[in-house]
């Protein structure tokens, strides 16, 4: 079957915790509805692109958290399908991925994280060692996959967009091919992925990253080898 791929910059997450519902979220209302208006068996995937910074902007309430999901998703299939109906089918004559091993900075938590993670899910500092000890890897990887003209860059954690602009042009010149996108979240996640100006300012991304300010740096370069 054909596949759809959709790429977006932002996650909001519309779900209400206390109602225990599994849901795809609106990603998963975006894919059904690609699938059902194109049909012909078609596999929509979704994937995330640079957002680690992105701030999501939810459509006005509507009535329940779940409702707002569909609503959004609904609309945001609409809009891919609409492209969708303009793309033209080309001959590929280039497939393939790769895999590259990415050691990683020593682990540690932000200076601030203590008054911001810590103090929100009552975390110590022995118990941040322990997180960092058996939840936090000391490598990860990058694959990247090319389908034609289409270069997906597998990032394994949230990148912020001003990094992701930069990963993506100097693969362009490597590959010179004319679609370069970042496939975020891939194969596992690290933490979020910062500039280090952006991680020494702090804030909420900051003390969710866990490998301090050079990590941006570290995993931009292992990217852009695979």
């Amino acid at each position: 079957p054909l596949a759809v791929l959709v790429n977006w910059t932002a996650h909001p997450t519309f779900m209400d915790e206390a109602d225990m519902l599994f849901s795809g979220d609106w990603p998963g209302h975006l894919q059904r509805t690609l699938e059902a208006l194109i049909g012909q068996g078609v596999i929509a995937m979704f994937y995330n692109g640079a957002e680690g910074d992105q701030s999501p902007t939810p459509p006005p309430d509507c009535g329940s958290n779940w409702e707002r999901a569909e609503r959004y998703g609904r609309a945001m299939g609409i809009e891919a399908w609409q492209v969708w109906q303009k793309v033209r089918l080309v001959e590929i004559k280039v497939f393939g991925y790769h895999t590259e091993t990415i050691p990683l900075p020593k682990r540690t938590w932000h200076p601030d994280f203590m008054k911001t993670g810590g103090a929100e899910y009552a975390l110590n500092e022995t118990m941040m060692e322990s997180f960092l000890e058996h939840l936090q890897p000391t490598q990860t990887r990058s694959t990247c996959f090319r389908m034609g003209e289409l270069v997906i860059l597998g990032v394994p954690g949230e990148m912020a967009a001003g990094l992701g602009m930069e990963t993506k042009a100097k693969a362009r010149e490597i590959t010179r091919a004319s679609s370069v996108t970042i496939g975020g979240l891939a194969d596992e996640w690290v933490s979020y992925i910062l500039p280090a100006a952006d991680y020494r300012t702090g804030g909420y991304e900051a003390s969710v990253s866990f490998y301090g300010e050079t990590l941006g740096t570290t995993i931009v370069n292992g990217v852009l080898r695979a």
